[in-house]
């Protein structure tokens, strides 16, 4: 019997070991390419929710061979995803910069770009100079960002705010919440082109940088970089990787020598580990819990009273507010009141709030009342009825009724969820990210991003597990204390 029990155990781990050679060799002709599906047209999501894209076509080309899956990723991880071994490739109309090339193994330049400053058709900006005590728009992680940080001009500034992609960047501008934001020339002429905004914009002629386009694989992948480049020369001499350039840009951008390109020195200063980003977003991110906690919290039970008021237009509008505040995600909301109210007509002209971080905390503001709202009423339906009439009968006010014998009763009963709240308030702050307030984990991420140390994340990971235990703390002494009042 144990004789069997080994020849069953040796067969199934021969047929693992099978089934996962088999499985490794297969992965050997899979290709995963990673991209950025927000940067047309060197890769991009189209109408028909399909991946489209100069670099896909010539990635397309280039591993015909093989199966290919294009596989969307956070731009502000690329260098994790690679050298994780997530994805082979990074092929997205990604800049040859010292860092990147310190970090990944980079293709020699494939194609020409420039930085260009992009303005509204109506502003007054005509030069760098112009941008002085101006506040600058740029894509998160992106070489425009890193090329308008090394210029001299961004010293004379007034704010640079990055935000998740160049539509943002470019809603910014039209929308005067930024005066002027800094894109790739080719992405940001192919965009306006495309949905017919080139009026609605103007580009500055003096440039902030040049830039070559490269490929990247991880660090000693040196046969899929070479298969790369072996490929790119093969479509140049054939004359494909023309043709596929007049397809996106109507002219031949297509640029390749099969001379060794030259090596840009690297830099280490980023290598250094360095809290301060982190300490800078925990600021943010208590700022916004606190006010929000403080706000939302009265505003909640304020409107949960009032639903019981004889009024039904301020009954109707209470409760619409509330359901749309519960049934639409909060990032949505974030967009609607940054980005949204701006196109909304009002009397002597446009509702805008141009502060993003209170734009930001209202949104939440707003968001968690809605909740408590709903919170609180459970809480009340949880007193019984007979306490409030024996309060009548003893000659309390309503109000009295309500503060010295409802609400605390209401309060002991519904802590336990106000907590869950709170602690659920205190990682939904990363969502303030969206609209340009750079919080926590949005400040982890680019550090991480910079020095490649992943140990950040278990930083940033023990600061928000850290808050959340003194919340669960706090609020189990109230429960004590209510209990404790309840019971004398």
């Amino acid at each position: 019997m144990e004789f069997r029990k080994i020849l069953a155990m040796c067969s199934l781990l021969i047929f693992s070991t099978f089934v996962f050679s088999f499985k490794t060799v297969a992965l050997k002709n899979e290709i995963i390419v990673g991209l950025d599906v927000n940067v047309p047209p060197m890769g991009f999501l189209s109408e028909n929710n399909e991946i489209v894209g100069f670099d896909i076509d010539l990635a397309r080309e280039i591993f015909s061979g093989k199966k290919i899956i294009f596989q969307p990723i956070d731009w502000d991880a690329k260098e994790l995803e690679l050298n994780s071994g997530k994805i082979d490739v990074i092929w997205n109309g990604m800049s040859k910069t010292p860092e990147r090339e310190q970090n990944m193994l980079l293709t020699k330049p494939y194609m020409k770009n420039r930085q260009i400053v992009i303005v509204n058709k109506n502003s007054e900006i005509e030069n760098l100079e112009d941008l002085q005590n101006k506040t600058i728009c740029v894509q998160k992680g992106s070489t425009g960002s890193d090329a308008f940080k090394n210029h001299e001009i961004s010293n004379k500034v007034k704010n640079i705010i990055e935000l998740e992609n160049m539509v943002n960047c470019l809603n910014e501008v039209e929308t005067f919440k930024s005066d002027a934001t800094v894109v790739d020339e080719v992405v940001a002429k192919y965009y306006l082109n495309e949905k017919g905004l080139a009026e609605n914009f103007k580009i500055l002629s003096q440039e902030i940088s040049t830039e070559d386009y490269v490929i990247a694989v991880k660090k000693d992948n040196i046969e899929l970089k070479d298969e790369i480049e072996n490929g790119l020369s093969a479509l140049k001499t054939s004359g494909k990787a023309e043709e596929v350039s007049n397809k996106w840009f109507g002219a031949n951008l297509f640029f390749w020598e099969d001379s060794e390109a030259t090596s840009i020195e690297a830099s280490t200063n980023n290598k250094n580990l360095s809290l301060k980003p982190i300490i800078q977003g925990l600021w943010v991110t208590l700022k916004i819990f606190l006010l929000t906690i403080v706000f939302s919290l009265p505003l909640g039970l304020l409107f949960c009273v009032l639903q019981n008021s004889r009024n039904k237009i301020l009954k109707f509008l209470i409760k619409i507010c509330t359901n749309v505040m519960r049934g639409t995600p909060l990032l949505l909301q974030l967009f609607f009141v940054f980005y949204g109210l701006p196109y909304i007509p009002v009397i002597g002209g446009y509702l805008t709030i141009k502060d993003r971080f209170l734009a930001g905390v209202l949104t939440f503001i707003l968001n968690y009342a809605a909740y408590f709202v709903e919170i609180f009423r459970s809480g009340f339906l949880g007193v019984d009825k007979g306490q409030n009439e024996a309060a009548q009968v003893l000659g309390f006010s309503k109000t009295q009724a309500l503060f010295k014998i409802l609400l605390p009763q209401v309060l002991r009963i519904t802590l336990p969820t106000i907590c869950n709240e709170c602690v659920t308030l205190v990682k939904d702050t990363a969502l303030i990210f969206a609209i340009g307030v750079p919080e926590l984990l949005s400040n982890t991420k680019n550090l991480v991003n910079s020095t490649a140390n992943v140990s950040n994340y278990i930083i940033t990971g023990a600061i928000y597990l850290a808050i959340c235990m003194v919340l669960v703390q706090i609020f189990k002494k109230l429960e004590r204390k209510f209990s404790c009042g309840g019971k004398t």
